[in-house]
Formats: structure tokens, sequence, C-alpha cells
């Protein structure tokens, strides 16, 4: 597949497109058929609910590690949270495909030696519009976003850091998402820099509200942040047009030491399909030079 790679040129962009079809709406979709699982890995992988206090629920989470972890007990891991976690790693429990996190992160780590503990967390179901989206769109109010980024903080990532041999730190700590869960991980990079220093923003749904940009434009990176922003050419000229214009805003106040990249894919659509043929580079990227060092 041919990559149309391009960095975001230094200038203010152009207008935020909006596009209003139910094409880049993915809302709730009806529970998956009977599948037979495709974890790469089972000894591997772990499952556990986890009470969400601010969102008064309880969701699962999904925990993939890397191959090695039990035979080292001194290693310690960054982590990479995924949102909608029911689509990451296994075909068995998605409704619209499967990213196949744990075979890309596999094959990471036997080519470039990338070792990182991946951790996804299930969407609301049909509360999903709501819950991704810490700014407000009439149509899918109330916003609940805030509330379940509060839980990503201050109970997600403790839980993950108690119970697993991680790296802690923001430098260590990498948030990615899609569609709705692009909005969420551009949200977490800027509202807590404390905790993510790293956001891979999958053709995200820009589209949903004005206040994105604003807040974009009042937020600049920190250093040492990088976020890696993603659309397929297929999605529609207004998904391309907002993704690069909200880029060129962030890389516009973007200081010495933030890293941001616009990349997109010629005939990539809005789908898991697109987003797992464009998730090794991302990683790469973000773990630059990691990718490059063997």
């Amino acid at each position: 597949m041919h990559l149309k790679r391009t960095l975001v040129s230094f200038c203010f962009g152009a207008a935020l497109g909006v596009a209003g079809s139910a094409f880049y709406v993915t809302a709730f979709l009806p529970a998956a058929e009977s599948r037979a699982a495709s974890v790469a890995a089972p000894s591997r992988f772990e499952t556990f609910g986890l009470a969400l206090p601010n969102l008064g629920v309880e969701r699962i989470v999904r925990a993939y590690l890397p191959r090695g972890y039990s035979a080292c007990e001194d290693c310690r891991y960054p982590v990479v949270y995924f949102m909608d976690g029911q689509n990451v790693f296994d075909a068995a429990t998605s409704y619209a495909g499967e990213w196949g996190a744990d075979e890309v992160l596999d094959a990471l780590l036997d080519e470039h030696g990338l070792a990182v503990i991946a951790v996804a967390i299930d969407h609301g179901g049909e509360m999903r519009m709501q819950e991704l989206s810490v700014w407000e769109n009439p149509q899918f109010a109330p916003a609940r976003g805030g509330a379940f980024l509060a839980d990503l903080v201050a109970t997600v990532k403790p839980a993950i850091d108690a119970r697993y041999r991680t790296l802690p730190a923001a430098a260590s700590t990498t948030i990615v998402g899609s569609s709705m869960g692009g909005l969420m991980a551009h949200a977490a990079l800027m509202r807590h820099p404390g905790v993510f220093s790293r956001a891979l923003v999958f053709s995200p749904s820009y589209w949903f509200s004005p206040a994105i940009a604003d807040e974009t434009m009042r937020t600049p990176l920190r250093a040492g942040q990088r976020v890696y922003i993603y659309t397929g050419a297929a999605e529609g000229d207004d998904m391309m047009a907002s993704a690069q214009a909200m880029s060129e805003r962030w890389n516009a106040t973007r200081p010495e030491g933030a890293m941001l990249q616009f990349v997109s894919t010629d005939h990539a659509e809005h789908n898991e399909t697109a987003w797992r043929a464009a998730l090794p580079a991302a990683l790469c990227w973000s773990f630059a030079p990691v990718c490059e060092s063997r």
C-alpha cells in the first residue's frame, strides 16, 4: 500500500471541515456474531472488569503482554492504551473487525525489539458517542468524555501500573484511538500532558464539535510530546481536510522538542482494516528511533 506522508507545514491551516453524514458516525453497532477467537497468544492475554467511578459503570479492560514478560522479572515496559477495546485484539469480541494489535506488536518485537504492554478499554456500546468526546454535540448530548477521561487517568492507569511491570511516566505512555476514539486520544494528550506523552490519532471525528479546534489552538503541545494524525484518502474529502487543518493548527504553536506528523494513506477507508495496516508505521514513528536501531 502506497503511503503518502506529509509533514505539516508551519503556516496556519485552512478552516476545519465539518462532515455531518452518517458515514462518519461510527456509533454502536450490533453485537458481534459468534466468531472464533483470534488473539495471537492467549497465554499473554488477560481481561478483567474494572469499576469506573466517574462514569458509574464497570468496563472490561484487556491487556496483551509482550513475549518474555513472565521470564524477565526485572523488566519494565512502556504502555500503549487503546480505545474501543472490543475491536483491538480479538475477532470474537469485535463488532466492526479487529485491529490485530497483538499480531502487530509481536511483529514489531521480532523485527525491531519494540516491547510494550498494550491495554484496551471497552467502549460504552450505545453510549460510545457520548463517552468518547469531552466536547458537546447537541445530537449526542450529554458529553461524558470528561468522566471517561478522569477514570482513565485516575482509575485505569493506576490499576495497570499496580498489576503489571510498567514504566509509569508520561514519557512511556501512549494513547491510541480511531474515529471517536481519536477524539479521546487528542483530548487526553492536551488535557493530561503529565500522563500521556504520545498520541496516535486515527481518522479523528473532528466534525463532532468546533470546540475541538478552539481548544487545540489554545493548547500547544509540550516539549517531549509526539502526536501522529492519520486519515485514509477514501474516507472523504471533509475527513481529510479537517484532519490536515487540525494538524496545521497544532503545528502552528508546536514548541521545540515536540513532534507532529500528519499521514494519509491512498485508498484507505474508515475501518479497522485500514487502521491495522497503518498501526506499525505509527508505532515505529512514536517510539523512534527504536525501529531504526536493528
